[in-house]
């Protein structure tokens, strides 16, 4: 870079942050980028943008590499790396990392611990040893023993999951915190008992062996509210109480489903977090067959694009239309409502997978509340032929029955959807087909 470049990059670059400093989101943007791709530690971008008199000195190639993030981040002209760097140091922009301080890693030992139980532990932590947990992914995010996630499909069709973090809660405790009026309030961790992890207790201090997972079961909003503070004000001085589990998942989920916080928890989450009732078993092993694998949602509202149906309407169905009451009966019922969906789903792909939220304008049969429907048919199959049911009479039923939005007398059930109790509904659309499946089977 020329003395000339020198120049012209600090005077551009230094009107460049002063806008960026305007815009929080463009600054976690670039600090995510930079994280990524270059392995920056979290908070070095945000104390230029606040103290941009720095970048004078910064090295040419940690110059280049701010440069080149904005630039991807924002598209801003100004930032093009080829009016300042030369075709080498722009090929050097890629491969470089930024050296790494002390990591914090396995084993870990908190001190100052109240041991209630083996599975059971209490401490404070500061919020600076709380961040470096997550920052250096030792505390990590499980979407098994969370509420809820944001899904989306990539262009190759598979489905990506992300934590679901609402910005405007994160920024409202945020400024509490910095005001100093978010009285410590209590987080939940879980080292997972999975084989891997291990603990061991003495004298006050929790040693978090090597191998072990860490997940935070409650308090994500409160946990990335510290991490950006700490990204923003690396002295800012906060307390947490951490209440520390030892559990295995199927306890860490029942857990979350009898947690109390601030934000309620979605009533179908609960039911699939803390259900032990045969139906709800059996729905999660039909959630883990590849027909149904990620397509069934464990929240109320359905995800279009994604999910076509929820735990609560399957659980429910199930219940209802088979009333399993032993393990026989749940390992009959799984067997059966397998060979029903592997066969459903391939032979209406395209109505209840592909295309369907263009079909739902015109079809009922793309409709979440369907699969109460479906359940039925299934029960009736099993009822008449037992568990080897021929699985062509799936098509021959479906095909047997009006679901055409214009014709079909599930028309006025389904028109009753938020007017009428929705038990009522289903009940409804459980009678009918009933009585159409008889019909065609007659």
């Amino acid at each position: 870079m020329t003395t000339e470049d020198e120049k012209n990059i600090y005077e551009i670059l230094s009107m460049v942050l002063s806008e960026i400093a305007l815009h929080r989101d463009l600054q976690r943007g670039i600090e995510d980028y930079l994280s990524e791709k270059h392995n920056m530690i979290r908070g070095t971008f945000i104390e230029i943008v606040a103290q941009p008199e720095k970048i004078e000195q910064l090295a040419d190639e940690v110059l280049a590499v701010f440069v080149n993030a904005i630039y991807e981040i924002t598209q801003d002209s100004r930032m093009v790396l080829s009016d300042f760097f030369s075709k080498q140091e722009i090929r050097n922009v890629n491969k470089y990392k930024f050296e790494q301080p002390r990591q914090i890693e396995l084993p870990y030992t908190i001190s100052s611990v109240i041991r209630v139980t083996n599975e059971d532990y209490l401490t404070a932590m500061s919020y600076k040893d709380i961040a470096d947990l997550w920052i250096y992914k030792i505390l990590t995010y499980n979407f098994q023993t969370q509420r809820l996630s944001k899904k989306r499909v990539n262009a190759k069709g598979k489905i990506i999951e992300k934590a679901d973090i609402k910005s405007k809660s994160v920024q409202n405790i945020k400024k509490l915190m910095l005001e100093g009026k978010y009285s410590p309030s209590t987080i939940l961790f879980n080292i997972l008992v999975d084989g891997q992890s291990s603990i061991s207790f003495e004298e006050g201090e929790l040693i978090i062996h090597e191998g072990s997972t860490v997940n935070i079961i409650d308090g994500m909003h409160r946990l990335m509210a510290i991490v950006e503070i700490m990204e923003e004000y690396p002295d800012f001085e906060g307390y947490m109480n951490i209440d520390i589990k030892h559990y295995p998942i199927e306890k860490a989920q029942k857990l979350l489903a009898v947690t109390n916080t601030v934000n309620r928890f979605d009533k179908t989450l609960v039911k699939y977090y803390g259900g032990e009732e045969y139906s709800e078993e059996i729905t999660k092993y039909l959630m883990s067959i590849p027909v149904l694998h990620r397509r069934v949602e464990i929240k109320t509202a359905i995800d279009k694009k994604i999910t076509i149906t929820n735990f609560a309407i399957l659980a429910d169905s199930i219940k209802i239309s088979f009333a399993p009451e032993s393990v026989k009966d749940k390992y009959d019922v799984q067997d059966v409502l397998r060979r029903f969906y592997e066969y459903l789903i391939p032979s209406y792909e395209d109505v209840l997978v592909k295309n369907r939220i263009k079909n739902l304008e015109a079809s009922w049969m793309s409709h979440h509340n369907m699969h109460v429907g479906f359940i039925a048919i299934a029960k009736k199959l099993f009822d008449k032929y037992g568990k080897e049911f021929p699985v062509d009479q799936i098509v021959a039923i479906i095909e047997g029955i009006d679901f055409n939005k214009e014709t079909s007398s599930l028309t006025e059930i389904m028109g009753g959807q938020g007017k009428t109790n929705s038990n009522k509904v289903k009940q409804q659309i459980r009678d009918y087909i009933n009585s159409e499946v008889d019909r065609v089977l007659a």
